[in-house]
């Protein structure tokens, strides 16, 4: 498990910071009318949704403030009902919970490779 951890959390983080290299300078509105964005950002969230479904649940028990479930949650509607994803919910994820998941990550990846 602590090899595949390493390798999920590397793979969250590398997502979560092109998600962010892609959105820097951008704003709500911006975003909210770039069906390219926002389809892109949907992607990387879907395969951040499905690395983490898969870390430890030790991992995962070790940040409880992480919403897990909603994280795979989120990758099921963007898998199986596109449609229903409002750009405004991707833009909430975006400026607000990826720096939460992308610190528990950072520790967690930190934690484990040391």
């Amino acid at each position: 498990m602590h090899d595949r951890d390493i390798d999920l959390l590397e793979q969250i983080l590398d997502l979560i910071a092109a998600i962010k290299r892609r959105t820097i300078g951008l704003d709500r509105g911006q975003f909210e009318i770039d069906r390219d964005e926002t389809d892109l950002v949907a992607f990387r969230l879907a395969h951040i949704g499905e690395a983490s479904h898969k870390l430890s649940v030790e991992l995962q028990e070790r940040h409880p403030d992480i919403d897990w479930r909603s994280i795979y949650g989120m990758r099921n509607v963007i898998a199986h009902d596109y449609g229903a994803i409002l750009p405004r919910l991707l833009w909430k994820v975006v400026t607000t919970d990826l720096d939460i998941l992308q610190s528990a990550c950072r520790q967690e990846f930190d934690r484990l490779t040391s």
